[in-house]
């Protein structure tokens, strides 16, 4: 394996990836969308944030086991279809991942997101109503923060002294689940309002933006954006949508978690 020589050359990386991810949706009829980062690159600058070192797409509930089973028969060489389980016996979290795995992106042993990547996000029903809302999302969080527990390295001197103790609290109990269960748990309450009619959607495997509402239909109509050379989907209410997570996303701010480390 390679390590990725710069941001540039990791840029070029995962810019074929997503051609990739792109030929094989639009040859299957699958609806995929440029998420995040990602599409506020697109939007923004026609291009990737320069410091944005993975790419991010959300893919419907109801497209993904036909966006899982295309990425799966149809991906070559050094891309690979990821699921959180297939990081077992050690947990990250629980974004679906294409990965290339012909480089690396640190010398982190450490490190399980240690190769370009397109995280997909799903996007499930959420509840009207704040009560049942705020139960799900703390639900969703109370069983990420369980699966911490299988983490392969936790920096617990990162955290606070109050969120330290909660998540060796947590950790413990987690310890009494397998990853397999939790990730039931999770998938479980992903999809508990799966076949409700609901007015809102919501990125339900997104940490950072999981209590972002939208509009159930924003995801009905799309348009393309440029990024770099070429077009993808974004949500044609990208700029509603945006704003819900970010703010004011047109002012260049640095955001997000970086796995790449830059070569000397």
């Amino acid at each position: 394996m390679e390590k990725a020589k710069s941001i540039e050359h990791l840029h070029s990386i995962l810019y074929d990836m997503l051609l990739e991810v792109d030929r094989i949706c639009k040859e299957n009829n699958i609806r995929y969308f440029l998420a995040f980062g990602t599409e506020i690159g697109a939007v923004r600058d026609h291009a990737f944030i320069s410091w944005d070192d993975d790419i991010d797409i959300k893919v419907m509930r109801e497209d993904y086991e036909s966006f899982k089973a295309a990425m799966k028969e149809n991906l070559g060489g050094a891309l690979k279809f990821k699921e959180p389980i297939d990081e077992k016996p050690y947990f990250f979290d629980f974004v679906p991942r294409i990965i290339n795995t012909e480089y690396t992106l640190s010398d982190d042993p450490n490190n399980l997101q240690n190769h370009p990547a397109i995280d997909v996000f799903l996007v499930d029903h959420v509840p009207a109503g704040k009560f049942f809302q705020k139960g799900m999302y703390f639900k969703l969080k109370l069983i990420h923060a369980l699966a911490i527990s299988k983490r392969k390295h936790v920096d617990y001197k990162s955290y606070g002294a109050i969120a330290r103790a909660g998540l060796i609290i947590l950790g413990g109990i987690g310890n009494l689940f397998s990853l397999e269960k939790l990730i039931r748990m999770y998938d479980r309450q992903q999809r508990k309002y799966e076949n409700v009619t609901t007015p809102f959607r919501f990125t339900s495997n997104f940490a950072f933006g999981i209590q972002a509402m939208y509009d159930f239909d924003i995801y009905e109509r799309a348009t393309e954006v440029v990024l770099e050379r070429d077009k993808f989907p974004c949500p044609e209410r990208y700029d509603e949508e945006l704003r819900l997570v970010y703010g004011d996303y047109m002012t260049p701010r640095k955001m997000g978690i970086v796995h790449f480390e830059e070569n000397e």
